[in-house]
């Protein structure tokens, strides 16, 4: 083990470096303050909302999901990735020390976090059980999440492993992304199912008058998912352990960790040769670009822009999320019944169409593809590229991007909300609208990019492309916002209004593409 502890210091040191950025580094912190916030603000809320039980309970989910979410991240950045292969190829020391040494160090950062987030946990399980049992507790919570953090390894270990069976590594990261986001929704689909009549009756009986009807309110909904969890054989008298069901527990759940452990060890080191040399022949040597270069090394070359620099990383992850989380604001608007207005009640679905559409789409990432590429710039222009092939990259991966936003929105709304087939028009209608504003907005940047930066901020923050940006694809959504409330103004059927704008918005996309697509080939 003495001989592994150079490699682990390697990866920690290597994966967990303060950024180069100040923009970053400012970010980085906030991001760590506002969760470690939000944390404690959630655990104190159910600490003098629910029972010591339902406390404990709710206390390894969110710890659970925090990790969930953090080694979704480092098993991308730091055991799936490739870069250490050209250090450690040629030295000899066997593929499992180094996956041994990644999948620690991929580990070490969520688990510590998770640790220091459950210290206020530890006092309040201190105050209401002893300090046996809230040792123990706490100690049986991290082993959990290291539990989690092996399987989802494991689990994208097993992919990795049938990488090269995939046409292109674009296809590959798209079927790995959506294994990740599948296995972390399914136990909410699953809660879903299971409860959605008892959830809605509880919703709507919700009170907002008082703090005290409130409180009232979300500890009864507290109720129904400890009540729903604690009728799981699994699960079934787990909280409180007693001393045997501890020694029990802790044996399978240890068992299992080793298991899964060498299990995705020994996955990995067996293709780490294979996939490493394959993987940095591709992105680390020479290329040679031809007229029939495929269409998949477009989409690498701009997936590797956007690798390129941390701050790009961190617009493209918000690109993601602030949908969602707009739809879970709207969502407690409508639950709580904050919308006096009867037209935005009996229009509440269309509203959130293009609140969605706005939020997807105005963000910064789509106006900017060309001055991100800095120092790579002058590659399109002096390689054999073709630029039209270029254009639609970007414009596949903005578009992309906001759409993987827009359908997590639409899930989230048609679980709680609305599920009929007429959401789905509006999925395909916002879908398509995404892809027109991603062809419109990069047009002013692919004249005059911004390309000399030593900042990454500078490409995006400091670049008025942004603004100008909206002036190419925001007139084409307001136009279609309009249009639609126009309709719906007049009492056109809803239906009736989806499928006019449905036809309006697929012709308008496929002139544009066109249109665009001509103009790139006849120059």
């Amino acid at each position: 083990m003495k001989d592994n502890l150079p490699l682990f210091k390697f990866f920690l040191t290597s994966v967990y470096t303060k950024p180069k950025h100040p923009i970053v580094q400012v970010l980085l912190i906030l991001a760590f303050i506002y969760i470690a916030l939000q944390y404690c603000v959630f655990t104190f809320m159910i600490y003098f909302m629910a029972t010591p039980e339902v406390f404990l309970f709710y206390s390894f989910i969110l710890s659970n999901s925090i990790t969930y979410i953090l080694i979704s991240y480092f098993a991308i950045s730091v055991v799936f990735s490739q870069s250490d292969f050209s250090i450690f190829a040629h030295l000899p020391i066997s593929a499992k020390r180094i996956v041994m040494a990644k999948i620690v160090s991929a580990v070490a950062l969520p688990i510590s976090v998770v640790g220091i987030l459950s210290i206020p946990t530890f006092f309040m399980l201190l105050i209401e059980f002893n300090i046996g049992f809230a040792t123990k507790s706490i100690v049986f919570l991290l082993m959990i999440n290291i539990l989690i953090t092996l399987f989802l390894l494991c689990v994208l270990s097993m992919l990795n492993h049938f990488r090269t069976i995939f046409m292109n590594i674009v296809m590959y990261l798209m079927v790995r992304m959506t294994l990740i986001l599948g296995i972390g929704i399914c136990p909410i689909v699953y809660f879903w199912i299971n409860n959605v009549e008892t959830i809605k009756l509880v919703l709507a009986k919700i009170d907002t008058s008082t703090i005290a009807s409130l409180s009232a309110s979300i500890s009864d909904i507290l109720d129904i998912g400890y009540g729903f969890a604690m009728q799981q054989p699994w699960l079934e008298g787990i909280f409180p352990l007693t001393a045997a069901q501890s020694v029990l527990y802790f044996s399978i759940v240890f068992l299992l960790c080793f298991v899964l452990f060498n299990i995705t060890i020994r996955i990995i080191a067996s293709k780490y040769y294979e996939h490493g040399s394959v993987v940095n022949r591709i992105e680390k040597t020479a290329k040679v670009w031809r007229r029939n270069t495929s269409w998949s090394n477009y989409l690498q070359r701009e997936y590797w822009i956007i690798q390129s620099e941390s701050y790009f990383k961190l617009q493209a992850i918000l690109g993601v999320i602030m949908a969602p989380i707009g739809t879970v604001i709207y969502l407690m608007v409508i639950q709580m019944n904050m919308l006096k207005a009867d037209w935005i009640v009996d229009n509440k679905s269309s509203l959130f169409v293009y609140m969605i559409l706005f939020m997807s789409c105005m963000n910064n990432i789509s106006g900017t593809p060309y001055s991100r590429e800095g120092k790579y710039y002058a590659s399109s222009k002096t390689l054999p590229l073709e630029p039209h092939k270029i254009y639609l990259a970007k414009v596949v991966i903005s578009s992309s991007i906001s759409a993987l936003s827009v359908i997590i929105s639409y899930i989230i709304y048609m679980l709680f909300e609305k599920n009929d087939v007429i959401m789905m028009l509006y999925l395909l209608i916002t879908l398509l609208l995404v892809f027109s504003y991603n062809v419109l907005s990069p047009l002013y940047d692919k004249r005059h990019p911004l390309l000399d930066w030593t900042n990454p901020s500078e490409a995006i923050k400091s670049n008025p492309t942004v603004l100008i940006s909206l002036l190419y694809g925001l007139p084409l959504l307001i136009i279609i916002a309009l249009l639609h409330f126009s309709l719906l103004t007049f009492h056109v059927s809803p239906w009736i209004s989806a499928v006019i704008i449905l036809i309006i918005v697929t012709i308008s996309t496929i002139t544009l593409f066109y249109k665009n697509r001509k103009g790139y080939v006849t120059n």
